[in-house]
């Protein structure tokens, strides 16, 4: 059976996007670019909620065609529009123009695992993080966290009132101040 890590980008408050539902925030930094890479290059396929599945669809199909793409964001959108997608959804009917994208349940995600030979990355989505997090799906977490207080916006984690335990397991620091953190699921 496969791991599935949750590895989503959250400022020090804990939020994934300010309260315009802006991510803006989050710096560019060349260092960060091969992390990224190497993580796509590492997994059989990645979970997305719905509206980041949307607002994705609209980046990656052709950002590595732009005339500045670097050779990581040229390998980066192969490997987006590659891999398999799957979309948390409760509607499985759903359609998606976005190349090799599936709808998929909760309740669909242990078969996935058991199927997958490498790991799983759940890349977007609050309530996907959530609740993966509630049905004891996600392996490990690996937070890439801003040196930035938003003081409002939509929270990575919701107060679900159950303790979870965690075991840091690594640290990465990238130029732009973000650190990355890697915790083991207890």
């Amino acid at each position: 059976m496969s791991e599935l890590f949750l590895q989503i980008s959250v400022t020090l408050d804990g939020y994934i996007e300010d309260r315009d539902r802006d991510i803006e925030w989050m710096t560019s930094d060349t260092s960060f670019d091969a992390f990224i890479t190497a993580t796509l290059q590492s997994i059989d396929g990645m979970i997305f909620g719905r509206t980041a599945h949307a607002l994705l669809a609209t980046f990656w199909p052709t950002a590595g065609t732009a005339p500045d793409a670097s050779a990581d964001l040229i390998e980066q959108a192969r490997l987006m529009n590659t891999l398999p997608k799957y979309v948390l959804t409760h509607d499985k009917e759903e359609r998606t123009s976005w190349v090799n994208s599936h709808p998929i349940a909760v309740n669909d995600v242990l078969g996935l695992k058991q199927r997958s030979a490498r790991p799983i990355a759940v890349f977007a989505g609050a309530k996907t993080a959530q609740a993966l997090l509630q049905r004891n799906l996600i392996d490990e977490i690996r937070l890439i966290q801003y040196p930035l207080i938003l003081g409002a916006g939509t929270p990575l984690f919701d107060a679900d009132g159950k303790r979870r335990n965690l075991r840091l397991t690594a640290s990465q620091r990238f130029d732009s101040g973000a650190t990355m953190h890697r915790y083991r699921v207890a």
